[in-house]
């Protein structure tokens, strides 16, 4: 599974909000799993069951954990699903929407003065 960390300035119920709010901008639906895991979806699974590629479906699973000895939050989000629905494409599609995620919440985080540090994709 492919995740991606985002450290955050602040503790671990401000950095819920803030990630919250930054994928509801992004027109996620943000499901709370309890107070420290969610679910982010956005788009229809039934839509690209029966479109395809042409139907993006996107989840994110959430987890936040406080940092530590800091003053952070580490926020750790995962490809929740592999976009295999749109076959090749869909697959292909999904990761590049990953990648263009992690990118837009670092810009947005370090123009909000709240990114400490940013972890790429790992496995």
């Amino acid at each position: 599974m492919k995740y991606f960390e985002i450290q955050l300035v602040g503790d671990p119920a401000r950095a819920r909000a803030t990630v919250q709010q930054a994928l509801e901008a992004r027109n996620f639906r943000v499901t709370p799993a309890d107070d420290w895991r969610a679910v982010a979806e956005r788009g229809s699974k039934v839509g690209n069951l029966l479109a395809g590629a042409f139907a993006q479906y996107m989840k994110i699973d959430i987890s936040i954990h406080s940092v530590p000895g800091s003053d952070a939050s580490l926020v750790r989000l995962s490809r929740g699903n592999s976009g295999a629905m749109g076959g090749a494409i869909g697959v292909a599609r999904t990761n590049k929407n990953m990648v263009t995620l992690f990118t837009e919440l670092q810009e947005t985080f370090g123009s909000a003065g709240v990114l400490q540090d940013a972890q790429g994709f790992k496995k």
